[in-house]
């Protein structure tokens, strides 16, 4: 069901310098006036903010008043869903012309909301689309503003997720691709095993490295010494006497010595992650900046709310309350 509200709102879309060198910004914002009245203006140099989409509402006062009235908020949340749904549709349209033209498209990162003189809203964009749930994180906003969750000091912006949220969600889908690959590795350790055993058996057989038709190439290895092949036939015949297969023990010891180097890695390799995860900078705001991108099922949960004064605090949105550090 469309929206039975429209309030008034102009649409304002900052560009990094490649952005907006790369096309032509009078074309793009007749384009996106089918949602909004749109300015196209390049980021000033050394800004934090570009590739920003944000969204200016008229005064609050009315809208403020307006909000004690349940039909309203919901008639609201549902024309900002229209609003976000249909500006990333022409996000969508215009980064496909700009490659199709052989420029490059424009990476937004962040869409913003801000309703008369209160803070900006801003809600981090994946693949350059405002996430559906976008319209229920400014409700949801906008209800705890009324309340005083946040304070009774000035608030300047509540940016969702925090940025120290998404690092520390990036970090752990690194460390989650990193022990994936480790598990798909050991599981076809087997094969490459198999295959070592076969070089060694060769070797020994040959007395020096791999022919030149296993190899591929003229380069050898050197030759074991008589005392290593000496211990070698001695370990094979105590396997004998034993009735083990002399190369099932030598593909043991190499297995062992792998898991054990493998062990040690991952431990090294784990703890570095969790002590970036765990120096992460929860004050600052730095990935405003930050391009990169987010993981496929990020979670918005945890806020960052910058106040007035130039202090900023972690805030979960589902239990209402700041986070200590």
């Amino acid at each position: 069901m469309s929206a039975s509200i429209h309030p008034p709102v102009q649409l304002h879309i900052v560009l990094d310098e490649d952005s907006y060198q790369g096309g032509d910004s009078v074309e793009m914002a007749r384009r996106f006036t089918a949602v909004a009245p749109t300015e196209v203006v390049r980021a000033a140099k050394g800004s934090q903010r570009a590739n920003v989409l944000r969204f200016d509402l008229g005064d609050d006062t009315v809208i403020a008043e307006a909000d004690d009235d349940p039909l309203w908020r919901d008639a609201l949340a549902t024309w900002l869903d229209e609003e976000f749904a249909e500006t990333s549709a022409l996000v969508a349209r215009e980064n496909d012309a700009r490659q199709n033209n052989g420029e490059q498209s424009v990476p937004f990162t962040w869409a913003e909301v801000k309703f008369g003189a209160g803070p900006v809203i801003a809600i981090r964009m994946k693949d350059s689309s405002i996430p559906p749930e976008a319209a229920g994180f400014v409700a949801r906003a906008r209800q705890l503003l009324a309340g005083g969750a946040f304070g009774a000091d000035a608030i300047a912006a509540i940016r969702i997720p925090a940025c120290a949220s998404i690092e520390a969600q990036v970090a752990d889908a690194h460390r989650t691709n990193y022990l994936e690959s480790q598990l798909y590795e050991a599981a076809h350790r087997p094969e490459t095993q198999e295959v070592d055993r076969y070089s060694e058996e060769v070797d020994l057989a040959t007395g020096e490295g791999w022919t030149d038709e296993l190899q591929g190439s003229r380069s050898k290895r050197d030759a074991p010494t008589d005392s290593e092949l000496a211990e070698a036939v001695a370990e094979a015949e105590a396997a004998l006497r034993q009735g083990v297969d002399p190369s099932d023990v030598a593909a043991e010891e190499r297995a062992a010595d792998a898991e054990e180097g493998d062990a040690v890695a991952s431990v090294k390799d784990v703890e570095a992650d969790d002590r970036g995860k765990d120096e992460a900078v929860t004050s600052g705001e730095g990935c405003a900046i930050d391009g990169g991108s987010v993981p496929e099922h990020l979670d918005y949960r945890v806020w960052n709310v910058a106040y007035a004064d130039g202090t900023s605090v972690r805030f979960d949105s589902v239990l209402g309350e700041a986070l200590l550090d």
